[in-house]
């Protein structure tokens, strides 16, 4: 209960900056032409910064064993998610079932699950949270093109070395080598760093504010995809962890289960959008998608996280 009340307040938070960001689009000071820029910027910037300020730190050989599990579970959860969308969500004519597939796998892991973390488990969290978005890039930069347009798409450089992958390798060669960056450069990480979640829930508040909520709520198709994302797969995952046992294979392998099942249940990213407006297609239908997951997560977070505390 002490650990969903912490998620809910903060919750409140985030969507309390989400609110500054609709505001000041509505307002004319931020607009989504700019926003797009920003959303590039922390892409390629911030979220190399995040990762690599979660492994600046002192090696400990039992935290190590939690990153090895949390790697390996964020793998289980993605390959269960990219098969299981597929029976769920059928193909249909209109193209738009790619981008509900997109939303329903893709968590917004790295911009909402982070400050979550920080909250539960403190600078553990997200060491362990670094994971899962390791693990999400790589499937978002191949199956998620993929699932937008075909493998032909593929480009396997970018899968490879794009921002986020950049920021764990060089992040997890810091912290295995124990390699000790000049204060200067560290603070500075540390700065950038600080900027994901004001940075991205405001981003998010810029998209919400171009969806005609009323129409949204009414749009029946989006809830599979929703429902997906929310509640079947964090819930899936959870079961899967109490089967396996994993919260009693070490003394930090709880709280790395705990910070994978809420990495799993947080709303549908905000690349569903980018991705969408990047292959040419309807980017304000996962916007839709978004937004509608955005406040429902208000309900299923506290909750999932609640259940993660009795595996």
């Amino acid at each position: 209960m002490e650990y969903s009340l912490i998620v809910a307040k903060q919750v409140i938070i985030m969507f309390i900056l989400i609110g500054v960001g609709i505001v000041t689009c509505k307002k004319k000071i931020i607009t989504v032409h700019a926003t797009r820029y920003f959303s590039n910027f922390l892409l390629t910037i911030v979220t190399p910064c995040l990762l690599i300020n979660a492994y600046i730190r002192p090696f400990n050989k039992e935290v190590s064993k939690g990153l090895l599990l949390a790697f390996g579970l964020s793998i289980i959860f993605h390959i269960l998610a990219t098969t299981l969308v597929k029976i769920f969500i059928k193909k249909r004519n209109d193209r738009l079932y790619c981008i509900e597939r997109m939303g329903a796998v893709y968590s917004n892991c790295g911009f909402m699950a982070f400050p979550l973390l920080y909250a539960i488990l403190k600078d553990n969290g997200i060491f362990y949270g670094t994971a899962f978005v390791t693990i999400f890039n790589l499937f978002l930069w191949s199956n998620g093109i993929a699932m937008l347009s075909d493998w032909k798409s593929l480009n396997i450089k970018k899968v490879i070395f794009n921002p986020g992958t950049i920021g764990t390798i060089v992040g997890l060669i810091c912290y295995f080598s124990q390699i000790q960056l000049p204060q200067v450069a560290k603070e500075s990480v540390s700065y950038l760093a600080s900027l994901n979640t004001p940075l991205s829930m405001i981003i998010t508040g810029v998209f919400l504010a171009q969806v005609n909520i009323k129409d949204t709520i009414k749009d029946i198709k989006i809830y599979k995809s929703i429902t997906l994302r929310l509640v079947l797969f964090p819930i899936l995952m959870l079961i899967i962890i109490k089967v396996m046992g994993v919260s009693v294979w070490f003394d930090s392998s709880r709280n790395v289960a705990i910070a994978v099942i809420l990495c799993s249940a947080c709303p549908a990213a905000a690349s569903v959008i980018l991705m969408s407006s990047k292959m040419n297609m309807d980017d304000s239908y996962g916007a839709e998608i978004l937004a509608m997951s955005t406040m429902l997560s208000v309900i299923t977070l506290p909750v999932i996280t609640m259940l993660a505390t009795y595996i």
